[in-house]
């Protein structure tokens, strides 16, 4: 039902604009930003980091892409191979190889489109990557922001601030593996990660490179001087700011403007242009044990952008994904994309959606991205409104947290056939601000709140006043959805915030919402508020197929 989307294509004085790189069948998602009067014969290449770094950088490095184009250059980002919206599972063996593969893909891509100069740029493991790859892949410069010198101190990072993965007879290669905001380091990918060392590099990386150091950590004392034994004179920059990237949740992260503007100053302009080719915004994915088919498309008049999954044969039902937190669409700890495909092989189409000021849709003022406005309801009735336009089929939208606010609120007005709601808080007001941590932020600012809805609970009170009519205002927003007929799948994790306050404080209307048959709920052990413990995904998906498969064919 939703051939037709044109291919995503965000104008400005630049352009930029979603491209499949790489192996045909396991290519890497890039976004390619240029000169809005043609690309630059300066190619730059950005590579992320990895773990919850991927996504508290994202809007710097997009940022960082964009004034870079603004300069003249052809700039390339791009998520590593089993990481983003790229191919590959997380589980898959090699990844160190593969990450460093997806540096060599990246800038053979850049060359085919005619550039004759190339830039690394890396951020932490990125940074990493940069440098090991700057001489294979012919570089003219390097930079690397904050790298990973000595691998042995970054897999004890990981460590520190991961979950080990529970020991599996079934699955052996999850012994000894580590997941990080939802990102798999497997016992042999930290093994490869451990092993590295700059100041073992055999050979220079480039003619030219720059180390960006934070101001309140050591400094690459020992790579700069490495890099000065092996011919290489470095230039060093040294500024605050990454603790803005790199140290804070992704709702509070903020683009670091001076060492973006440092570097941007350091790569110089591009003032030559080339013939770029055309975009690849579609592929056919391998995943698991088939095929699904991926686009770059861009939705409505705000022209947001997504990514749209398909099965290879038609769907009668289209899930649109929205963000949660202030994560762009691939998802927290990249499950939108994981969910997506997983359904795809289920014969169900999937939409994971940037709002506007998100992931890679213009920003239309609205940047940074806080879900909790009218401007998050408006732009679920465009998505869904272009959708319906295109032909049949049933629309159903899903969000965690955040996005499931959104997608419980919009339905209040907009048509949806459905609305899979993951560990929604129906407490939240309109205008409220994003909190990054439910447990930490949220619940120590409402534990007398808590504290009274439970006491009074305890003696009635609530019940009673539901009954006469006296309602709080989620029992409100329940019963007009129960009233709408839109069919909910309430999906928490076992002690979660928001079912806690539904059984608390609206437990009247709650008991009577699922006893219309509205409103399905599954409640999950072990499963965590950011679907983090990935090794409990495929319950999950389990969970939304078996609802999805429940629903009419037809609308």
């Amino acid at each position: 039902m939703t051939d037709g989307i044109p291919p995503a294509t965000v104008q400005s004085p630049f352009e930029t604009v979603g491209r499949w790189i790489g192996p045909e069948h396991r290519p890497l998602l890039s976004w390619l930003a240029t000169p809005s009067d043609g690309a630059g014969a300066t190619g730059v290449v950005i590579v992320p980091p990895l773990g919850y770094e991927y996504w508290t950088s994202h809007r710097t490095l997009r940022t960082l892409a964009e004034r870079l184009a603004l300069q003249g250059c052809s700039v390339l980002r791009f998520d590593h191979d089993g990481t983003g919206d790229s191919a590959g599972d997380q589980w898959d063996p090699d990844r160190l190889v593969a990450w460093r593969e997806g540096v060599a893909l990246a800038s053979a891509a850049l060359r085919d489109l005619g550039v004759t100069s190339l830039v690394l740029i890396g951020l932490r493991v990125g940074g990493t990557l940069a440098i090991l790859e700057g001489s294979t892949v012919g570089a003219d410069a390097v930079v690397a922001w904050a790298p990973i010198t000595n691998g042995r101190r970054y897999v004890r990072e990981i460590q520190l601030l991961g979950l080990a993965v529970p020991e599996d007879a079934d699955r052996p290669k999850q012994t000894g593996a580590i997941v990080q905001a939802g990102t798999v380091f497997s016992a042999a990918t930290l093994a490869d990660l451990g092993r590295l060392d700059l100041t073992e590099l055999p050979a220079a990386p480039a003619p030219r490179v720059l180390i960006v150091d934070r101001d309140d950590k050591p400094a690459s004392t020992a790579l700069l001087g490495h890099l000065d034994e092996l011919g290489v004179q470095p230039d060093h920059l040294v500024r605050t700011g990454s603790e803005l990237v790199l140290d804070q949740p992704t709702e509070y992260a903020t683009v670091a403007d001076d060492i973006v503007d440092g570097i941007g100053r350091w790569v110089g302009r591009s003032a030559a242009r080339v013939a770029p080719a055309g975009p690849v915004s579609e592929s056919v994915i391998s995943w698991r044990d088939g095929s699904v088919r991926e686009e770059v498309v861009r939705v409505g008049p705000a022209e947001l952008v997504a990514v749209l999954t398909r099965p290879l044969e038609p769907a009668q039902c289209t899930v649109v994904w929205l963000n949660s937190g202030s994560e762009h669409h691939v998802g927290p700890g990249r499950a939108w994309v994981e969910y997506a495909r997983d359904l795809a092989l289920a014969g169900y189409a999937s939409l994971r959606l940037d709002f506007s000021g998100w992931g890679e849709s213009p920003d239309r003022g609205r940047a940074p991205g806080r879900p909790y406005d009218q401007a998050g309801m408006d732009e679920v009735r465009q998505t869904v409104d272009a959708l319906r336009r295109l032909g049949p089929g049933r629309i159903v939208v899903a969000g965690l947290c955040a996005g499931a606010w959104v997608g419980l609120r919009a339905a209040l007005s907009v048509e949806l056939d459905g609305v899979i709601a993951i560990n929604p808080q129906l407490y939240w007001q309109p205008g409220d601000p994003v909190e990054a941590d439910i447990i930490a932020e949220t619940r120590v600012r409402r534990q007398a709140e808590i504290g009274r809805i439970k006491r009074f609970r305890r003696m009635g009170v609530w019940w009673t006043l539901d009954m006469v009519g006296l309602r709080h205002q989620a029992a409100r927003w329940l019963r007009s959805l129960v009233g709408r007929g839109t069919p909910v799948l309430a999906l928490f994790a076992a002690g979660d915030d928001g079912i806690e306050f539904l059984e608390d404080r609206i437990p009247h209307t709650w008991a009577w919402a699922q006893r219309r048959g509205t409103v399905e709920v599954v409640v999950m052990p072990d499963i965590d508020h950011p679907m983090h413990r990935h090794w409990q995904r495929t319950r999950v998906v389990t969970a939304m197929r078996t609802w999805l498969d429940a629903m009419p064919s037809e609308p």
